[in-house]
């Protein structure tokens, strides 16, 4: 499989989309409920005509308007972090969102670790999906108001779910670029375990957590071109543990979820904090030990496959070999003595 010469900007596109839509964008309008002016003061100082020369004072008389305005419930805006559950998973208890989303993420992390390398279109439109839609969420998670969205709850869900439908589309068509995208988002997936090992992330600073973020899956991507198997094996296992305990983590509510948000949600209404308690040191735990025995399984059960299309060059069919029996006996020569049959 040759390097097309499209990657390179395909790749650079990318990384900007991803830079741009993970920037923490924030309106200034949404940042406080400001109350408009609904009363009018009208006054007049009591005016002393002393001084003209007058005996007599006059004061005025001083109207007041009642405001029309109603004061709400509704909390001011803060951005302060905040450890509650229904600030991490966005409800009290496991709400019909994080339902939705843990039951997918398992599903199709099941898919990844035992048939992610036997099929392809259907492998790479899951990737896509994955990729599109994780972009998309970042995108309208640091970019979302204070008070969410109009339908927040359907908004949040149902636009990622449409745009990785869409990638999940352009994946399983343009896979001879798609399939370095593939180890890119190992890369990515990779990163993401490495800053969660640690209370209030690995990497502290921003920059050098956005470097990670960016160089790891570029790095895998240039290794997919020299070792395509081992790295879509690596993916595919390692990308479906993740995906399977994240979706366990959105219906047993851990905390794991909390380092996920700081490194991916930089929306000064989302600050969350991130502890590691003994349930998220399990689950952190138990990725490695997913992917091995993924890894294993899809080795020995894909021995000697290919991962994608492999183009196969026609040869020139072969001559048919002679068939068993007496060969031709060839002209006779009528001046060379020869027998004779008698009647």
């Amino acid at each position: 499989m040759k390097y097309n010469s499209i990657l390179k900007p395909f790749f650079i596109a990318l990384s900007l989309f991803i830079v741009v839509s993970s920037a923490r964008v924030i309106d200034r309008t949404d940042l406080e409920d400001f109350p408009t002016r609904s009363s009018y003061y009208q006054k007049r100082d009591v005016v002393d005509f002393r001084n003209s020369g007058s005996k007599t004072t006059s004061t005025s008389v001083t109207t007041t308007a009642t405001a029309t305005s109603k004061p709400t419930n509704r909390p001011k805006p803060t951005s302060a972090p905040s450890s509650r559950p229904e600030d991490i998973y966005g409800g009290v208890g496991i709400t019909a969102q994080n339902g939705v989303i843990g039951a997918l993420l398992i599903v199709l992390g099941l898919y990844l670790m035992v048939f992610g390398f036997r099929s392809f279109r259907i492998t790479l439109g899951v990737c896509g999906f994955l990729t599109f839609g994780l972009i998309t969420w970042v995108a309208m998670a640091n970019n979302q108001p204070y008070y969410g969205y109009v339908n927040n709850d359907i908004t949040i869900i149902a636009v990622p779910f449409g745009l990785g439908i869409l990638g999940a589309i352009i994946y399983a068509l343009f896979w001879n670029i798609s399939i370095y995208l593939v180890g890119a988002l190992g890369g990515f997936t990779l990163a993401m375990y490495i800053l969660c090992c640690k209370v209030n992330l690995l990497i502290t600073q921003v920059v050098a957590r956005a470097a990670l973020l960016v160089a790891l899956p570029f790095f895998i991507s240039f290794v997919t071109f020299f070792a395509e198997q081992y790295v879509l094996l690596f993916t595919f296992a390692f990308v479906g543990s993740y995906c399977f305990i994240v979706g366990v983590e959105f219906l047993a509510h851990t905390g794991y979820l909390a380092g996920i948000k700081s490194i991916l949600d930089g929306n000064p209404y989302h600050q969350v904090v991130y502890v590691i308690s003994r349930n998220v040191i399990i689950l952190i735990a138990f990725i490695p030990i997913l992917f091995l025995i993924s890894f294993g399984w899809q080795f020995m059960y894909n021995k000697g496959q290919k991962f994608g299309v492999i183009f196969v060059e026609e040869k020139p069919a072969a001559k048919a070999a002679p068939k068993d029996g007496p060969g031709d006996p060839g002209p006779v020569k009528k001046d060379e003595p020869h027998i004779e049959e008698k009647a």
